[in-house]
């Protein structure tokens, strides 16, 4: 993270804590071996001019400003930076006339420290009056949202718009300015997220509220859901903004951000815990009922969910959720089994359902404290950061009120209950006895102070005692409250298996338990994955798992004894790096077929509800209806939003593109229900153009989000698996066409045909967004080629599909569509061949030597010796000589030790130059040597 937390404040005081760290650094060699520091007279004065500008312009600021906090906290940072500047000008007179003067490098250490200080106080406070500025405008806009409770006509609303309009204009230009400020880059993330969410909002709300003043005034049907819609985009927009206020205050990482994040994540467990329940019970209650059907998988949904919870505890409450969670999907699987062969009413199968119910009440309140726990803790150590300044202020103030004894007790009781709250004896331990201590500190402390002795020595000396002590209690209690809580392994799958085989290769290492986290998590999306897959898919996939989990503890139990070098456990490490991979592709491909069979299309669900809640009033069945597909449009979003999340945490994705799909699940998860209320209002309220404009609006936001997130899961999972998993699928969806033609089944012909057609353009809309991202020309070519061809395709397939639907025993039209799928599949076949890696253009190989014939004509003679006077011998070649190093000469400013060094490098090199020229040499001699 970096140290100043906006670019202006880095700019600023960087350079000044450099210069710092360099005066220290001439202060420590002056004292180790004497050397004088030069005249600083000059230097000196800049900077009293630059301080004494600095001061001026921030009194002014103090001056003209309203800001009443401004105007509190400036005065003491301009008698500060004052102050050490005097005492800088001090030290460079001191050491004019002493350069070797101890008191007058002392003086220039603490009056440098003092300008860096008070300089940075000075920013600070002006920063933070900048910040209260967005603030204040945000707030203005929290406030003037709530006035859309009170606009009940059209005109109301004209007026609302307007006034709204230039506020939200304001305030998104002020916070990209802001976020431009900033260094750090979760900040600004974070700022430009909520931001661009509150923008998005804005049309959706002016739609709600119009959609409620038409029906209200109208009196029509969908009051209630209109009105329900309204508020929802007010909470949602209210609460992105207090996340902007939250967000602008922060200078450090936010170490609480986790927190929030497991509590949003433990309740939204719950909640889904609480809505699959009751089809739990009923599937477990009744003997009869099928294995694989909805009640089976809802009890995997909740055991799935609390896997989730029980990798965000720690200690005794993790091993206990887990272990539960675990047994209760074994003794599923047996009731599964038993119902199976029939044997559903047996005595032991009913036996079982009951113990299984029994189990998901126990485990369902497992979960529940664990949630309560995790907030709970976390907000008593956000009670006591909120409190700590204020005592530590009383603590300062000799003549401090009474009010300062009641904010530390306060403290304590927050204290106390994180104590009571925690597993580890020693962080309990250790906090109760610092409470004990500051207890009687401070009450000795507030006796002396009703005593008139506030500003005694003792007094002081207690003051200081319980501001040290209170600042451990906050360490003793934030490091109790990490400990409570997982060691986090990292968000995607490459960075978990990374960081589990670094464990594996050296398991006595202390990584914090990071390693064996990972390996946690692993298993933990292994199993989520095969709670989705069916017979003996999952039971693979979870031997996979328990293989691992097995290894991974005989490993850390060899550890554990000082047997981590044994044969034994190197044996145990081989055959868990292997057993990883294994797990790993394993659960790659369950994911990666599962996103080509999920998100074929997903746009079809909410058209076939927009289909039903525009019918006509007349339509038969027309409530049931749009009942019937709103229900499959929300467990259609809930299937993309869990496919999303496995696809996030178990394909190739970065942490960006997995936090991008974690936040538009969540968006998804909060529109869909508010979809569903706009299309109920449109369908009964028929003709009504705000309604079907506000269904609309909704329509195309949800649509719009999750295209962001096929985009995301597109990124998160490799191309070509996609494509291979496409195209079995397609190979599949052909041969259940050929049974519904055999078995006359025209309506299984025209699912399969639609799948088909689906699966193909999915393929199509990746192939285009591998086009669009790539910058190699021949690739693009291949591929924009290969999917034009398949293009062509799906409109015959589909035509065929039609006619022979129309008559499915003719067998010429049978072939006809067969013909059209084949062409189809081939199609997909070049598509995929296209994103296949291509062979680098070698030069051409030599030609076949069978084929090389020496000419056979007579060499021509040798020519004749020279005749006559015999040449000079050659001359010998120049001796070799090596560059002498230059002379220095007088008068020529050098960097002594710069020279020394360059010297010993040149001396090194002919060294070198020397042993390679004997080498040279004796290689020759050798060669000259007889047979």
């Amino acid at each position: 993270m970096p140290v100043f937390h906006t670019k202006t404040i880095e700019s600023i005081l960087e350079p000044v804590a450099l210069q710092i760290s360099q005066l220290v650094i001439m202060h420590e060699e002056g004292e180790v071996d004497g050397k004088a520091i030069p005249d600083l007279t000059a230097p000196v004065a800049a900077v009293q001019a630059a301080v004494s500008n600095l001061v001026r312009v921030g009194k002014e600021t103090v001056q003209t400003t309203e800001d009443q906090l401004m105007k509190r906290d400036m005065p003491p940072a301009f008698i500060k930076v004052e102050n050490a500047c005097q005492k800088l000008v001090e030290a460079a007179f001191m050491l004019k006339a002493d350069p070797y003067s101890v008191p007058a490098r002392d003086y220039l250490i603490d009056g440098s420290r003092g300008i860096l200080s008070g300089t940075s106080d000075l920013l600070l406070t002006f920063d933070e009056a900048e910040v209260r500025k967005i603030i204040r405008v945000c707030k203005g806009i929290l406030e003037y949202l709530t006035v859309a409770e009170v606009v009940e006509t059209m005109e109301d609303l004209v007026t609302y718009t307007k006034n709204l309009g230039p506020g939200m204009t304001k305030m998104a230009k002020m916070i990209d300015e802001r976020q431009q400020e900033l260094t750090h880059q979760e900040h600004r993330v974070m700022l430009v997220t909520s931001m661009n969410t509150v923008k998005e909002l804005l049309p959706v709300l002016i739609s709600g509220i119009k959609i409620y003043v038409t029906t209200k005034n109208a009196k029509s049907h969908g009051m209630e859901e209109s009105l329900k819609n309204r508020n929802f985009t007010v909470e949602k927009m209210s609460a992105e903004i207090n996340e902007i206020i939250r967000v602008l205050q922060l200078t450090t990482w936010d170490e609480d951000a986790w927190a929030s994040k497991d509590t949003e994540a433990m309740k939204r467990a719950l909640a889904l815990i609480d809505s699959k329940m009751p089809q739990a019970k009923n599937w477990l209650r009744d003997p009869n009922a099928p294995p694989g059907d909805a009640g089976e998988h809802a009890i995997h949904q909740i055991l799935d969910e609390a896997g989730k919870v029980g990798e965000l505890c720690a200690g005794k409450e993790r091993r206990d959720i887990l272990g539960t969670a675990k047994a209760l999907g074994q003794m599923t699987d047996q009731i599964a089994e038993y119902r199976a062969r029939g044997q559903g009413a047996s005595p032991v199968a009913i036996q079982k359902a009951q113990q299984v119910s029994q189990g998901l009440d126990m485990l369902t309140a497992k979960v529940e404290n664990a949630a309560r726990k995790l907030e709970a803790m976390t907000n008593y150590k956000q009670a006591i950061a909120k409190k700590i300044d204020t005592a530590q202020n009383w603590l300062a103030d000799p003549s401090g009120g009474p009010e300062g004894e009641e904010n530390i007790q306060a403290i304590l009781a927050e204290a106390r209950k994180i104590a009571e709250l925690c597993e580890d004896p020693k962080d309990r331990d250790d906090i109760l006895r610092s409470l004990g201590e500051i207890a009687a500190c401070t009450a000795k402390l507030s006796e002396l102070r009703r005593q008139g002795k506030g500003d005694s020595p003792e007094a002081r000396t207690l003051a200081k005692q319980v501001a040290t002590a209170l600042q451990n209690l906050q360490s003793k209690t934030n490091r109790a409250v990490a400990n409570s809580r997982p060691v986090k392994a990292a968000v995607n799958l490459e960075g978990k298996i990374e960081q589990a085989q670094r464990w594996i290769d050296n398991p006595t290492v202390d990584d914090r338990g990071v390693g064996q986290a990972a390996i946690r998590g692993l298993v933990a999306e292994g199993r989520r994955l095969a709670n989705s897959m069916m017979g003996p898919y999952r039971q693979d996939l979870l031997a996979k798992c328990d293989r691992v989990e097995q290894l991974a503890a005989q490993v850390a139990e060899l550890a554990a004894r000082g047997e981590a070098e044994s044969p034994q456990a190197r044996a145990l490490a081989a055959q868990l790096t292997d057993s990883l991979k294994d797990l790993k592709f394993r659960m790659q491909e369950a994911m990666t077929q599962e996103v080509s069979d999920v998100f074929s299309d997903t746009t079809t669900p909410i058209k076939l509800l927009a289909v039903s809640a525009t019918a006509p009033p007349d339509a038969p069945n027309r409530e049931e209806v749009f009942e019937e597909r709103a229900a499959n449009f929300e467990a259609h979003a809930a299937r993309l939003g869990a496919t999303a999340e496995k696809a996030a945490a178990v394909g190739t994705a970065n942490k960006t593109t997995v936090e991008g799909i974690q936040a538009t699940v969540k968006a998804a998860r909060e529109i869909t229900p508010q979809v569903v209320s706009a299309a109920r209002i449109l369908l009964r309220n028929p003709g009504n153009q705000a309604a079907y404009e506000h269904f609309e609006t909704m329509k195309n936001q949800w649509i719009d989000n999750v295209e962001k997130m096929t985009g995301l899961v597109d990124e998160a999972i490799d191309t070509r698996s996609l494509l291979d998993a496409s195209e079995e699928a397609i190979k599949k969806d052909i041969d259940k066409c050929k049974v519904a033609m055999a078995n006359v089944q025209p309506q299984m012909l025209v699912a399969g045909a639609t799948s088909i057609a689906r699966r193909a353009n999915r393929i199509l809309l990746v192939a285009k967004r591998e086009v669009e991202n790539s910058e190699d020309p021949k690739f693009r070519e291949a591929v924009k080629t290969a999917s034009d061809e398949l293009s062509r395709t799906i409109s015959p397939m589909v035509i065929d599909a039609k006619a022979v639907a129309g008559n499915i025993s003719d067998p010429g039209l049978q072939k006809s569509f067969l013909d059209s799928g084949y062409r189809i599949l081939g199609a997909v076949a070049k598509v995929r061949e296209a994103f296949q890696p291509q062979e680098p253009d070698f030069p051409p190989p030599p030609p076949d030597l069978d084929q090389l014939h020496l000419n056979e004509e007579p060499a021509p003679p040798k020519p004749p010796l020279p005749e006559g006077e015999v040449p000079p011998p050659r001359p010998p070649p120049p001796e070799e000589k090596d560059e002498e190093f230059p002379e220095h000469k007088a008068g020529d400013v050098f960097n002594q030790p710069i020279m020394v060094a360059a010297r010993q490098l040149h001396e090194e090199a002919r060294k070198w130059s020397s042993k390679v020229r004997s080498c040279t040499c004796a290689l020759l001699f050798i060669q000259s040597l007889p047979c």
